[in-house]
């Protein structure tokens, strides 16, 4: 991801991570699991909005996407290392924004198995008051923000499905990961398990942002953030 372009832009960018999974019951499965199905949400699945004026006792809401294309730049002959202001590819959800401001959650888009070769392609426009007051995507400039853990569960509304179509209307629950939730006394199938949390610090908010550090370490290789996470890393495991 991009680093600060000089000491000056060092006093504006923030770098937030979180985590989102779907934890809706997973009817497609022929055995039954007594694990919880957790499947992350991340990258394209998220549209990330940076909020221009809302004011929800009049119901109002202005914002725009923060989705931008990617940057090449070339490393080697044929060695390409691309950067942008967010990760495709990390569960953490690592965002570079504007320190000051502030975002939510504007819509999801993801794929969901519904039985043998069988996608249903999800997509849920949020309502941003409720996105926002589960959500605030708050950085500190010049600073790494581990924003927590947060899950959200549909519920199909009944009646909306015909014969000729797997889609369907459906609702949907936004929420966060407190500290004393019961989702960490909750069986997570060990190999997620290792992906969310430093087991050695166990299965807590804690936990998960050293995870996330260590991510942003491995990624970002040097540079501004990479020093940045050395630093919060070496402060939360002493």
């Amino acid at each position: 991801m991009f680093d600060p372009r000089d000491s000056k832009d060092e006093q504006v960018k923030t770098l937030v991570g979180f985590l989102l999974f779907d934890e809706t019951e997973r009817t497609d499965i022929l055995i039954a699991s007594s694990f919880i199905s957790l499947q992350s949400l991340s990258g394209d699945n998220i549209d990330i909005y940076e909020i221009q004026e809302m004011d929800e006792a009049k119901s109002i809401f202005k914002g725009g996407s923060t989705k931008l294309g990617f940057f090449y730049f070339e490393e080697e002959e044929n060695t390409y290392v691309s950067y942008a202001n967010s990760s495709k590819n990390s569960i953490y959800n690592p965002n570079v924004l504007d320190g000051n401001k502030e975002y939510l959650i504007r819509e999801l888009n993801w794929t969901r198995g519904c039985g043998d070769r069988c996608r249903i392609s999800m997509n849920s426009r949020l309502n941003p008051f409720k996105s926002y007051n589960t959500l605030k995507i708050k950085g500190k400039p010049g600073e790494i923000v581990f924003l927590g853990i947060y899950t959200i569960k549909t519920k199909e509304v009944p009646g909306s499905t015909s014969l000729f179509s797997n889609k369907g209307n459906f609702t949907i629950e936004f929420n966060q990961i407190l500290d004393d939730s019961e989702f960490y006394h909750r069986k997570i199938d060990p190999d997620r398990e290792k992906q969310i949390f430093d087991l050695k610090y166990g299965k807590n908010q804690k936990s998960a942002e050293i995870k996330f550090l260590r991510s942003i370490i491995e990624m970002q290789k040097e540079g501004f953030w990479h020093s940045k996470a050395k630093e919060k890393l070496k402060l939360i495991e002493n």
